[in-house]
């Protein structure tokens, strides 16, 4: 089983309930992720939830180099990229960290589910 991190994301309407997105391409539209770096990475984008909850799934090489760039870019995106909604909306309910699935966790390495 390779490593891999896993995050949602929601845009809320002005009822401050999740609106329904029609597909992927229209997600990935209003959730702006502008400063995040796919570089080498192959997300991959679904809908969850009836189509209100947009999921990145990014998965990880199972090694060692692997679980260091897991752990970077976890580490990344909880810290310092941001994300936001896209116009017409203005907020966004996102789990930073909702699923991590891992070889493994050695010593002196970041337990991501903790």
């Amino acid at each position: 089983m390779a490593n891999s991190l896993r995050y949602t994301f929601q845009v809320l309407g002005e009822d401050s309930s999740p609106i329904t997105f029609t597909d992927v391409d229209e997600a990935k539209s209003l959730i702006d992720q502008g400063d995040w770096d796919f570089t080498g990475l192959s997300p991959v984008y679904s809908l969850e939830e009836s189509d209100t909850t947009m999921v990145i799934t990014i998965p990880f090489a199972d090694s060692e180099a692997g679980r260091t760039a897991q752990n970077a870019f976890h580490n990344n995106v909880k810290d310092t990229w941001d994300t936001q909604a896209n116009s017409p909306y203005s907020d966004i309910r996102y789990a930073i960290s909702d699923r991590f699935i891992t070889t493994s966790i050695k010593d002196g390495e970041v337990d991501l589910n903790a």
